[in-house]
């Protein structure tokens, strides 16, 4: 069996369950299991009917005894039928018109939902929901079952509230197929780009700001929305970036610890290592974490340096560091990172004529250091939501 039997529980029906009143009604409510279902998956769907019959599997085993499913026929064989019935023991019906989507994004919900009629109930039967999409979906109104469980159905009249839970994750993404991260220079860039300006930029003023390539750019946006890090009218414009979400994200999935890194000690200490800075104009750097912090902080006092060179070698001799083995050496005061993407090199800050990372890339690379850095991602987090218009760019 796919589906594993739930508990299903009567209870009164309520005005505060956004149904309308009548005689005989009752709201049907599924027990969620706390476990991800992985065992005796299906072959993975690939015809839209497929996905139609896995629904209405599952609701039929969640509805109680008495009620009924049923359709008409589907156009073809590969075909969803265009609607299905739910019939109440009373004989009362609810009639839900079929989407069928292999794939769905969160982006994808204001279109799907475009194509439902006012006053009718929608039903989105797909191989796989996100989190991220099912929130939508209910958010819309909409019903939805897909093949791994997840499901929610509900409708007026008759009152029917049915809900359950099934995969976490995507079953039939293989291990060639990993979950979308934000990794490499595409990402850094959209990333970048989408934190350092506001407004509702389309994806090809994306392609620009960022110098990402136009397919590079759909993907990641993609990626963003699918994870639920932006909002996006279907072949329109980014309506919401929730930036903060998207840099700890971006932090997590490509942390300036995770760079290649060089540790060095600074005989003359830190302050030395900025004046010479300032006198290196032929050098391509970046000055990040706690020192870029600090331009618009006080957290506390910069003790150790965190750069950013297109050349680690020869940046450090021109600085008189002396290598250490390891940059998590304790001695360790300067540590130089050779960046995935020369974004980090892009809208610097320029102060006593030492280049600096902007708010957004100090962030992330102080939180992907964690321990105190993390803390101190925190408190430079709380002034770049404060004081947005400081360093964010109006698009026009």
């Amino acid at each position: 069996m796919l589906f594993r039997p739930v508990r299903i529980h009567d209870t009164p029906y309520s005005r505060n369950s956004g149904f309308r009143t009548g005689p005989t009604r009752s709201v049907r409510i599924v027990t969620a299991h706390p476990e991800t279902i992985t065992a005796d998956l299906p072959p993975r769907p690939e015809r839209d009917i497929d996905l139609f019959r896995l629904a209405v599997t599952t609701l039929r085993a969640a509805l109680p005894p008495g009620w009924t499913v049923a359709s008409g026929k589907a156009r073809s064989l590969a075909d969803a039928p265009e609607r299905l019935t739910v019939t109440a023991p009373t004989g009362e019906v609810a009639s839900f018109s079929v989407v069928a989507a292999r794939g769905v994004l969160a982006g994808d919900v204001a279109r799907i939902a475009e194509t439902v009629a006012d006053g009718d109930n929608g039903l989105v039967c797909a191989r796989y929901l996100s989190d991220p999409v099912r929130r939508h979906l209910d958010s819309r109104g909409l019903s939805y079952a897909d093949a791994t469980g997840n499901v929610s159905l509900c409708a007026p009249r008759p009152a029917i509230w049915v809900r359950d839970r099934g995969a976490d994750a995507d079953p039939w993404r293989g291990p060639g197929r990993p979950p979308a991260q934000l990794t490499g220079d595409p990402a850094a860039r959209v990333v970048r780009a989408l934190a350092d300006n506001s407004g509702q930029p389309s994806v090809p003023q994306v392609v620009t700001l960022s110098g990402a390539s136009t397919g590079a750019t759909y993907r990641v946006v993609e990626t963003l929305a699918e994870r639920d890090l932006l909002d996006r009218i279907p072949r329109g414009p980014i309506t919401r970036v929730r930036w903060q979400a998207m840099l700890r994200a971006w932090s997590a999935d490509a942390s300036f610890s995770g760079c290649q890194r060089q540790g060095f000690r600074a005989p003359d200490g830190v302050a030395e290592v900025l004046c010479r800075l300032a006198a290196l104009d032929e050098h391509v750097y970046s000055v990040t974490g706690s020192a870029a912090a600090r331009l618009v902080t006080d957290y506390a006092a910069v003790s150790a340096l965190d750069l950013y060179a297109d050349d680690v070698r020869a940046l450090a001799t021109e600085l008189g560091l002396r290598p250490l083995v390891s940059p998590a050496d304790p001695a360790a005061d300067v540590v130089v990172a050779t960046p995935r993407s020369p974004v980090v090199f892009d809208r610097l800050t320029r102060r006593d004529d030492v280049r600096y990372a902007p708010p957004a890339q100090a962030f992330a690379d102080l939180l992907g250091c964690g321990g105190a850095k993390a803390e101190e991602a925190e408190h430079l987090l709380q002034w770049m939501t404060r004081n947005e218009a400081a360093w964010r760019t109006p698009m026009s």
